[in-house]
């Protein structure tokens, strides 16, 4: 076998986290979701912030969520290094309830019911809690 054929049947580790769709937002990112795949939930009065979804994955490497408010999107940082997009914009109608929360909890579902689950810590891109006290 020569060294072409074996660079061709080798996939990238990021092939298995791609949707096959075109990149979230356009930035390149590979995906942990495709908009079919999630749904995000906001209780407007207790700040607790839902991702929903059907797809298996490993809640023990989940390190933390970064929201970015300018761009509207979610940077997920695994504990090995890895950064996914969450594979959706932060909707309009959710933006003011998202941009509160400090954790996020990651619910997946089967049937509609709950299943499995894990809670993830939120930072804000740009929002220094220092700023905010004084």
């Amino acid at each position: 076998m020569s060294d072409n054929e074996e660079t061709k049947d080798k996939k990238s580790v990021k092939d298995a986290f791609s949707s096959g769709k075109p990149k979230a937002g356009g930035r390149g990112m590979a995906v942990l979701f495709t908009e079919d795949e999630m749904d995000i939930y906001c209780e407007k009065l207790s700040k607790e912030t839902y991702i929903f979804h059907g797809k298996e994955i490993e809640y023990k490497q989940l390190d933390y969520l970064i929201y970015d408010p300018d761009k509207y999107t979610v940077d997920v940082h695994f504990k090995d290094g890895r950064v996914l997009d969450l594979g959706v914009k932060i909707q309009w109608m959710i933006r003011p309830y998202f941009s509160k929360a400090e954790e996020v909890q990651i619910v997946r579902t089967k049937n509609g019911e709950a299943i499995d689950g894990t809670f993830v810590p939120m930072h804000h891109k740009g929002w220094d809690k220092n700023k905010e006290e004084n």
